[in-house]
């Protein structure tokens, strides 16, 4: 025999302790638990009526969501991390599972359950930072280039890299110490996050060199960009060390390309700068 007064009791600490949402076929938002409340910091008459866009970072890509939205209405389960923005504009990463709800073969709404998974995400994150700069390491911006290639292929869209390379900056290693070597990438790296767009991604590729990610941005428009952080990094007096430049060199994706191919043509576009005279962008 059901005890009704145990199952409630049992839902009650499911429901305060396990985020959930319930939302009708257009996204509309028809239930949240305590939790999600708790999560997001919204209180429940503030969510009900409301779509999920509410929580949304502006640094989740668009694409995200549209891979979300064509996977549950045809009827098939969704899950993956997504960053969101709490009552107080607080950023954090769930790992959420989404579900379509059908009535009668027909989809009525779609119930999501959500795991936040903040902390982790922080440290993983940290493993893919660069110790010196703070900018992405090798691996992490290679993964942004393998994400930019999923976007070429599926959605025909373009992208954009620019490699670029300290000039002569062994001569600044030997002649000031490495300690002040690493001031001037540090400053370089600033130099140059500062001059990209929002959406672009910035890494360091190696010792002197940075690779930088520019999502739907032709070569043309590439080279206009570099052309602004070399003039960027050449105007910039160093305390120690004076004026330092970098060379440049850009490629815009083929349908042909990996990642290596890619990479290939930047690096030999940044070696016929280095080649013809430096502090050049090609």
């Amino acid at each position: 025999m059901i005890n009704y007064a145990c199952l409630k009791q049992y839902i009650m600490i499911l429901e305060k302790h396990i985020s959930t949402s319930i939302t009708d076929s257009n996204g509309v938002i028809t239930y949240v638990s305590p939790a999600f409340c708790s999560l997001t910091g919204y209180k429940k008459e503030e969510l009900i009526g409301r779509k999920h866009t509410l929580l949304r970072h502006p640094d989740m890509s668009d694409s995200i969501y549209q891979k979300l939205w064509e996977t549950i209405a045809q009827g098939n389960p969704w899950q993956g991390r997504i960053k969101n923005c709490t009552k107080d504009k607080i950023s954090y990463w769930i790992d959420i599972y989404i579900e379509p709800i059908f009535q009668n073969r027909v989809i009525i709404g779609y119930q999501a359950i959500e795991q936040n998974i903040t902390k982790e995400t922080f440290f993983e994150a940290l493993a893919k930072l660069d110790n010196l700069t703070g900018l992405s390491n090798r691996l992490a911006i290679e993964e942004f280039v393998q994400f930019f290639m999923h976007e070429v292929h599926k959605y025909q869209k373009i992208f954009s890299i620019i490699m670029v390379d300290v000039d002569d900056f062994k001569q600044v290693n030997d002649m000031y110490g490495h300690q002040t070597g690493d001031e001037v990438l540090k400053k370089i790296s600033e130099i140059l996050q500062s001059l990209i767009r929002s959406n672009d991604r910035i890494g360091r590729w190696g010792g002197e060199e940075f690779l930088i990610v520019l999502p739907q941005t032709s070569h043309v428009q590439a080279k206009e960009l570099a052309e602004r952080l070399r003039v960027g990094v050449a105007s910039y007096k160093f305390k120690t060390i004076g004026h330092k430049t970098a060379s440049f060199g850009v490629a815009e994706i083929e349908k042909k390309d990996t990642i290596k191919s890619l990479i290939e043509r930047a690096d030999k576009a940044l070696y016929i700068s280095k080649k013809i005279g430096k502090n050049i962008v090609t």
